[in-house]
């Protein structure tokens, strides 16, 4: 087996899908810094002795068809709902008045760097065979890597 042409051939094919799984990566680390990808979570300021907003409530306010995810952060006194279009909608606990509205990019950058926003053939067909790529690539690069000292001239 010709380990080097191999090598080649392999490192090629999987270049484009890779560069897309790495840039989508390295944006999903630095969400947190961005805005415009994941909202900052606003802190609500709570009413000792009321309760919180019930979930009816929640939904008869909001649209429950929309909802997705309905997200209660005790420690950051935040609740979110986060929205089947996209948005994330950051309400009061207790009195359940809209404090943040904005769009939500995480998910969708998820769905591009696991390869599901192309369904079954994204995950399977592309980022599937550049996972084994990969490790082929790590394997073969061992193999065809010279251990030994080179003479210097």
């Amino acid at each position: 087996m010709n380990w080097r042409k191999q090598h080649r051939v392999v490192a090629i094919v999987i270049t484009l899908p890779l560069i897309v799984i790495s840039l989508s990566g390295i944006v999903l680390q630095l969400r947190n810094q961005f805005e415009t990808i994941q909202p900052k979570a606003v802190s609500a300021e709570l009413t000792s002795g009321a309760s919180f907003v019930t979930f009816e409530r929640i939904i008869q306010d909001h649209g429950g068809d929309n909802i997705d995810q309905i997200i209660l952060r005790p420690g950051k006194k935040n609740l979110s709902l986060r929205m089947k279009d996209g948005m994330e909608v950051q309400i009061h606990p207790q009195t359940g008045e809209v404090m943040k509205k904005a769009m939500r990019m995480t998910n969708l950058l998820i769905d591009i760097h696991q390869g599901t926003w192309l369904g079954a053939f994204g995950q399977y067909v592309l980022h599937l065979p550049t996972g084994l790529g990969l490790f082929f690539l790590i394997i073969s690069g061992i193999v065809i890597y010279p251990f030994k000292k080179r003479k210097s001239l």
